[in-house]
């Protein structure tokens, strides 16, 4: 069982439920089924404190950031596994994705507007939203939130509005 610090300072509380990690599960064996069949991959174990945060270029920056890290790639489907974590107040505007994506909330609280419907998940909330969805996110809460972030297929980004030209 994983602790930290609940959304209200000086409280501290439990997330990771049974239901979370079950979810977390689910999510790691629905991405993992087409490689069934497929070459064994090496079994991976790690400590929180050993994880490689990194930002991508493809997401927007502003004065709240955004984090990630890799799980896991399927070489055959380009599908991947990613734990991320946006900064109090990030937003991640309204965009599409070629495949599939489903996002678990493990911390924190996350707004998805999907097709202009808006919902603010807490921990052990998840969103499965298909290929060609238009949705949009927001970091609530005290301190952002973290997230198990998982694509059927690669990932890529379609943002709703071309961008502006550079200057």
């Amino acid at each position: 069982m994983v602790e930290h610090r609940s959304e209200k300072p000086g409280v501290d509380s439990s997330i990771l439920s049974l239901a979370t990690i079950s979810m977390g599960f689910l999510l790691a064996a629905l991405l993992a089924a087409p490689c069934l069949g497929a070459a064994p991959i090496a079994a991976v174990v790690r400590q929180a404190s050993g994880l490689d945060w990194k930002v991508t270029g493809m997401l927007p920056e502003g004065l709240a950031t955004h984090q990630y890290h890799l799980l896991y790639e399927n070489p055959a489907t380009g599908a991947i596994l990613t734990l991320v974590r946006f900064s109090r107040g990030y937003v991640l505007p309204t965009h599409r994705h070629a495949s599939d994506e489903t996002v678990v909330v493990l911390k924190g609280k996350l707004e998805v507007d999907v097709d202009g419907q808006a919902q603010t998940l807490g921990p052990g909330g998840y969103a499965m939203i298909p290929a060609g969805t238009w949705h949009a996110f927001k970091a609530r809460g005290w301190r952002g939130c973290e997230l198990v972030v998982g694509f059927s297929g690669p990932m890529d980004f379609q943002p709703a509005t071309p961008p502006l030209p550079s200057k």
